[in-house]
């Protein structure tokens, strides 16, 4: 018969870390339409303050880097690679949640 004050011996836990989740990493949408054609479309969310804005780009290829302004909080949207920007519209986000 086993004697009820009878317990099993305890041992410390072993020390485990917590494990935190990975902060979210903030992210850019961004869409781009018409880049076979002399003016494309770029469809994006400013980074800072996800304004949507439209960019008309004109050139082939990849010739210099542009600092897209955001209209809405003044600092730098996006980093285009194009030959020209012709414009920046503020509209709203396509991507508004």
């Amino acid at each position: 018969m086993i004697d009820s004050q009878e317990q099993k011996p305890s041992y410390p836990k072993p020390y485990k870390p917590k494990i935190q989740e990975p902060r979210p990493q903030s992210c850019q949408h961004i869409k781009i339409l018409d880049c076979n054609k002399p003016i494309s479309r770029v469809f994006f969310e400013c980074y800072h303050c996800r304004q949507g804005l439209l960019t008309e780009c004109k050139g082939e290829s990849a010739v210099q880097e542009f600092k897209v302004p955001c209209p809405t909080c003044g600092k730098t949207a996006i980093y285009l690679m194009t030959g020209e920007i012709v414009s920046t519209t503020a509209i709203p986000s396509p991507w508004d949640r």
